[in-house]
C-alpha cells in the first residue's frame, strides 16, 4: 500500500516540479510515509523516477491494448489511444517533457539506459500497432511504422504545448479532433 501511495506522490511531485527540482523530503510528504519508508522501497530519487516512468508506461499500454481489443470500430480504437496519449501529455505535462526529452543529466546511467529502453519500447509498440494496420485490410497508408510512431509522439508533444499555453482560445475536444484529423488524415487512408 505504501509503494502505490508513494508511486502516485512521486508522480505528482516530478509533473509538478521536474526530476531536478522534485525532493525526496517532498514526495515523502506528500505521500504521507516516513523518509525511511520510502528509502526501502526505492533507494534513491532516480530509481524511483524509473518505477514512475515504468508504471506510467505500462498503465497506458495496457489501456492502449484493452482498447485495441474491443469490438470498436477503428475509428473509435484511433481516437481512444490518442486521447491515452494525450492524457499523459495534459495532465502530467512536465513529466511527460522530462521523459520524451530531458533525460540526461544527474540521473544515474544505468537508470538512464532503462529509461531510454522504456521509451523505445513505447515507441516499439506504437510500431506495432501501426504495422497491424497496415497488414489489416489496407486501411494504413504505405508508410514506415517507426518513423511513423515516433512522428506521432512529437507532434502530439508540441501541440500539446502549445495548447497549455492557449487554453483559452481551444477546447479540449478541439484539441482531440485536430490531433485526430492530422494522425487519420495523414497514415489512414479512409476511416469512414
Amino acid at each position: 500500500m505504501s509503494k502505490e501511495k508513494i508511486l502516485h506522490a512521486a508522480t505528482r511531485v516530478f509533473s509538478e516540479y521536474g526530476y531536478h527540482r522534485a525532493s525526496m523530503d517532498e514526495i515523502a510528504q506528500q505521500a504521507q510515509v516516513a523518509k525511511g519508508t520510502l528509502y526501502y522501497n526505492f533507494p534513491g530519487k532516480s530509481q524511483l523516477f524509473k518505477a514512475v516512468v515504468k508504471a506510467g508506461f505500462e498503465d497506458i499500454m495496457e489501456r492502449t491494448k484493452t482498447d485495441l481489443s474491443s469490438a470498436l470500430p477503428i475509428k473509435e480504437q484511433i481516437l481512444r489511444v490518442l486521447r491515452h496519449h494525450l492524457d499523459l501529455f495534459l495532465d502530467s505535462r512536465h513529466f511527460a517533457h522530462i521523459v520524451f526529452n530531458e533525460i540526461s543529466n544527474g540521473i544515474e546511467p544505468d537508470v538512464l539506459d532503462e529509461l531510454k529502453q522504456l521509451r523505445r519500447e513505447h515507441l516499439s509498440f506504437l510500431a506495432g500497432i501501426l504495422r497491424e494496420a497496415q497488414c489489416e485490410g489496407g486501411i494504413m497508408r504505405d508508410v514506415d511504422a517507426d518513423l511513423a510512431a515516433a512522428s506521432t509522439i512529437g507532434m502530439l508533444e508540441s501541440t500539446c504545448n502549445y495548447y497549455l499555453s492557449h487554453q483559452e482560445e481551444y477546447s479540449r475536444e478541439d484539441l482531440e479532433n485536430f490531433v485526430f484529423t492530422v494522425v487519420a488524415e495523414g497514415l489512414f487512408k479512409s476511416l469512414d
